[in-house]
């Protein structure tokens, strides 16, 4: 009905339309010949287009969680491989090396003959390079850097060719004016072994720095609360 149409009318007239308007509307709804609808914003829905709108949000929420799982699952297996390749090279380099050695077997059996990685290289047990001194380990099949009393702040880094190397975490600059020395495999092992430690150090730094905060968080509390008290 066209509004000039209800202008012209009478109250009792635009009234008579109303009901009539009104009576047929419920006419269909009891003949499920329309739908009642409602607002959301600025859009107006029956409740079936409601009902399929709502469906397919949750059908695409669906995807996206299972897209996310996927995605963690594959990061999962992806750091355990890596962890697992890790450990096997690691394994690999005890097995082919003479790190493992069995030296009380040797000396029994008249084999043994003292051992250490770049021995070709030491003179008297020490290997000087560009000023930097190694001192030779035969026994544990190493070459050693720095102090090795504190044995929490020395790094073990298994060589390429057997042995290894053993650096106070002090002496990691005097490393750095002797890595030349070393073969670019066995580089590779201290760079990546040092940049691990770094790593490590970091996190373990996070964790104590928290664990302060939160006992002096605490303390502050405590202390707070004694002098409500008073």
């Amino acid at each position: 009905m066209e509004i000039r149409n209800i202008a012209g009318m009478s109250t009792q007239e635009l009234m008579a339309c109303i009901s009539e308007k009104k009576n047929e509307m419920e006419q269909k709804l009891k003949n499920g010949e329309t739908e009642p609808t409602f607002s959301i914003g600025a859009r107006s829905y029956t409740v079936k287009e409601w009902d399929k709108l709502i469906d397919k949000v949750d059908r695409n929420l669906d995807a996206v969680r299972k897209e996310q799982e996927q995605r963690r699952e594959a990061q999962e297996k992806e750091a355990l491989e890596e962890k697992a390749s890790d450990q096997k090279e690691f394994l690999s380099i005890l097995e082919n090396s003479s790190v493992r050695r069995n030296i009380f077997m040797e000396k029994l059996n008249g084999t043994y003959k003292p051992a250490f990685p770049y021995e070709h290289l030491a003179k008297n047990g020490v290997i000087s390079y560009h000023g930097v001194e190694f001192v030779c380990d035969a026994q544990k099949n190493a070459i050693c850097l720095g102090d090795m009393s504190d044995k929490k702040n020395v790094l073990t880094i298994p060589l390429e060719g057997g042995g290894s190397l053993m650096v106070n975490r002090d002496s990691l600059g005097a490393l750095a004016n002797a890595i030349t020395m070393f073969s670019p495999e066995d580089m590779n092992r201290i760079m990546r072994a040092i940049a691990d430690d770094n790593k490590a150090q970091e996190a373990q730094q996070e964790i104590e720095e928290d664990t302060n905060s939160i006992g002096h968080d605490a303390s502050e509390k405590v202390l707070r609360e004694l002098t409500m008290e008073r």
